[in-house]
């Protein structure tokens, strides 16, 4: 069985069960939303992190 023809079967079973799909759409954008916070929290360290060694790097006679 291909991808394709599995990908296919998965959405037929899913229609059948609207709140198993609403649950899986749901799943995913939490998912989503956690990865994209994940991403802002690494920039804003990296950001941080730049501030602060620029501070140690002014402290320096």
């Amino acid at each position: 069985m291909s991808v394709k023809q599995l990908a296919s079967q998965a959405i037929k079973n899913l229609r059948g069960t609207p709140f198993v799909f609403a649950l899986l759409v749901i799943n995913i954008i939490v998912l989503i939303g956690f990865a994209f916070t994940l991403h802002e929290v690494s920039k804003s360290t990296a950001r941080r992190d730049a501030i602060i060694q620029s501070c140690i790097d002014r402290s320096r006679p």
